[in-house]
């Protein structure tokens, strides 16, 4: 078996190599490598080890060989053979994606031995091996017996067989036509859900108590939630809830294996509606859904948590699910999301050609928000301000600084940490789209979503307030600028980051 010592440097050549003896000892096992083994004096209690290779699995795979078991991922082709002394022998092959015929050079002869056997014929016209083919079936019930054709016959016509079916794989049936079909390829959508006509509102993200507390205090009526921790999580909930608001709890923007239990967690504590992020999260969700208010895919629109009994939120999807079209919001929507939010990499003229095309209401627009630039697993904060590796081990320093990354020009963007212990990297200047939100009325736009990342609570309530204004035409997008101190575009922006900096 095979072993690599990981010690956290990726950046450094890991060490490594095959066991070749094991002995037990009074402290554990001594395990000896071959010449030039791995350099243990660079390996150090605690670090992860991971098998590279192990004679196990190599031995399972011979085995499964051996035992003629179907190549994984490869595509049956069925043949058959037909011919008599003194005509050529014809060989017919087919797949599901294509079919061809092929015929010996030389005629086929009498046998003076046993001839053309179905052995012979599963070795020479079967040995795909290292073709995207294997062989399914094979017929010869048209084939006479003690019948002779050279071998190489037989791999000449095994090669023009893979030739010609290769060929057909990479053929494309296509057919052209001079008008657009997006409006027939958006008929066939037939999950598409129903508009929706109500008053648009304004709908606040917060992340910590201070920006919680302060929109409350503003008149929010619905906010959603994105903790660090799930323990602070349940306790905003709460509160929320105490003070009449619908919340909405966001999920993990990536969702690995074994990691439904967060999912398990969010639904325990019954929201009112679920910020989706991942399509993990949306499958779990739905089937929650399906659970408790049958498969009817619509059941979600409704604006009443009481009405679905507990367990089971309204849905809207996040940014992260990347919907840029009409018909992907089409099918995503049929899949038990009430709303989905427009994909940052859509700039004016998309987001309201994708509003005009879409379903009305039913696409949210973030309006106020520091762009995500950088999302990784790696954690700075464990490895700025701790000798750990993981949260059972870190002292979970995030919960008493904050970390940013300071730019060549001077900007600080922070750095967040989600639930599942992932950063995210956000942009220092606040960006916003409040010249638009006038065209986004117009085009029937009804939750507008305000993202707060490390704004105070004077600056939360600063911000909701002006979208509110802005939105019930109080005030104009000129106003929000100012109030709101942002910089004023949608879609994507670039920086560049160079230094970590601890800022408490």
């Amino acid at each position: 078996m095979g072993v690599v010592f990981d010690a956290g440097t990726p950046e450094q050549a890991e060490q490594g190599g095959p066991i070749f003896a094991v002995a037990r000892t009074p402290k554990g096992h001594r395990l000896r490598f071959g010449t030039p083994g791995p350099d243990l004096g660079k390996v150090r209690v605690g670090d992860f080890v991971w098998v590279s290779s192990d004679p196990r699995v190599t031995r399972a795979g011979e085995k499964a060989a051996e035992a003629g078991r179907l190549p994984l991922g490869r595509i049956p082709i069925e043949i058959e053979v037909e011919g008599a002394v003194g005509t050529k022998l014809v060989v017919r092959a087919s797949s599901a994606r294509g079919r061809c015929n092929v015929t010996s050079a030389a005629d086929l002869a009498a046998a003076r031995g046993a001839g053309i056997t179905r052995e012979l014929l599963l070795d020479k016209l079967g040995g795909l091996g290292g073709t995207p083919f294997h062989l399914g079936a094979l017929d010869t019930s048209r084939l006479a017996a003690g019948l002779h054709l050279p071998v190489s016959e037989l791999k000449d016509l095994r090669r023009s067989i893979v030739m010609q079916l290769d060929a057909a794989l990479a053929r494309v049936e296509r057919e052209v036509t001079a008008d657009s079909v997006i409006e027939s390829v958006r008929a066939r959508i037939t999950t598409t859900p129903p508009a929706l006509d109500r008053l648009p509102v304004v709908v606040p993200l917060c992340r910590d108590d201070a920006q919680l507390d302060a929109v409350l205090d503003a008149g929010a009526k619905e906010v959603e939630l994105d903790w660090m921790e799930l323990v602070g999580l349940a306790r905003a909930v709460e509160r929320a809830r105490s003070r009449g608001a619908r919340v909405s709890v966001a999920t993990v923007r990536v969702q690995k294996p074994g990691e439904e239990k967060i999912d398990a967690h969010l639904a325990r504590l019954e929201p009112d509606a679920v910020l989706v992020r991942s399509w993990g999260s949306l499958a779990y969700f739905e089937d929650l859904r399906r659970t408790h208010v049958g498969t009817d895919r619509d059941a979600h629109v409704g604006s009443n948590r009481d009405q679905h009994g507990p367990n089971a939120p309204v849905l809207h999807g996040d940014f992260s699910l990347n919907v840029t079209s009409s018909i992907t919001a089409g099918w995503v929507l049929g899949h038990g999301l009430a709303t989905i939010t427009a994909a940052h990499d859509l700039d004016r003229e998309q987001l309201l050609a994708l509003l005009d095309a879409a379903p009305r209401g039913r696409v949210a627009v973030t309006v106020h928000h520091h762009i995500p630039t950088f999302h990784t697993e790696h954690c700075v904060y464990a490895h700025l301000l701790s000798t750990g590796r993981d949260y059972r081990t870190c002292g979970r320093p995030c919960e008493q600084h904050k970390v940013a990354l300071r730019d060549r020009v001077g900007l600080v963007h922070p750095v967040i940490v989600d639930v599942g212990c992932r950063n995210t990297v956000f942009n220092a200047q606040a960006q916003s789209a409040a010249t638009l939100v006038p065209e986004l009325l117009a085009r029937g736009v009804q939750r507008f979503r305000v993202e707060l990342v490390r704004e105070s609570a004077e600056e939360a309530r600063r911000v909701y307030t002006a979208y509110t204004q802005l939105v019930a035409g109080a005030i104009t997008p000129a106003d929000v600028v100012r109030v709101a101190a942002v910089h004023e575009q949608f879609g994507v922006t670039r920086g560049t980051m160079r230094t970590l900096t601890v800022l408490r």
